[in-house]
């Protein structure tokens, strides 16, 4: 409210009536005011802030060149008191269990290299030896059977483009074979004429 010596300061023609109307439409706008601020700070502070990594890649290929892009991975695996195998399928990268071996999960899948040829060109896949998966830290080993493709050995590109090349495999798994994580390596080889 407005005191007596307020109401002397205002000019003749306002109506208290319509100042203090007035003045509470200003309150009204003013509180208006602080809740907006007050929700804009609330919204403009996040309750948590998360951020992650992530990866880009590209693979340049040239003629005539091979790129890997992913290696042979047999997954997790637990023995059994009896040996059996782990197969992965070239084609599809699925995985199948034979003997006492029990699938554990992981990322399976079939080895995958890039080669770039043509046109009108032959091409021969050929591998080293069968590779041997040794026990990091030493003291076990498991052997690869066989090492499979993902089309013939022999292969003709009628037009210049990029070859798939995928590779599966069949893995020896001992019974009660000793925990850890086994590696090897293998060579493929692509030929062009």
């Amino acid at each position: 409210m407005l005191n007596a010596e307020a109401v002397a300061m205002l000019p003749r023609e306002c109506d208290i009536v319509t100042l203090a109307r007035g003045q509470r439409l200003i309150v009204r706008l003013l509180s208006l005011l602080a809740i907006s601020m007050a929700a804009m700070s609330i919204g403009a502070a996040p309750a948590a802030a998360q951020s992650a990594t992530g990866e880009a890649r590209s693979i340049v290929v040239r003629p005539l060149s091979l790129v890997k892009t992913d290696d042979l991975d047999f997954g997790y695996i637990t023995p059994g008191a009896t040996a059996g195998t782990v197969v992965i399928n070239a084609n599809t990268d699925a995985r199948t269990i034979t003997g006492g071996v029990q699938p554990l999960g992981g990322a399976p899948l079939a080895a995958r290299y890039v080669t770039y040829g043509g046109p009108r060109q032959y091409l021969i896949v050929s591998r080293g030896p069968l590779p041997v998966l040794n026990r990091v830290g030493g003291g076990a080993s498991m052997n690869v059977l066989a090492l499979t493709l993902n089309g013939p050995a022999i292969r003709y590109l009628p037009n210049e483009g990029l070859i798939d090349l995928r590779v599966g495999g069949t893995l020896e798994v001992g019974a009660n074979q000793a925990e850890g994580s086994y590696v090897g390596q293998y060579t493929i080889t692509v030929t062009y004429f």
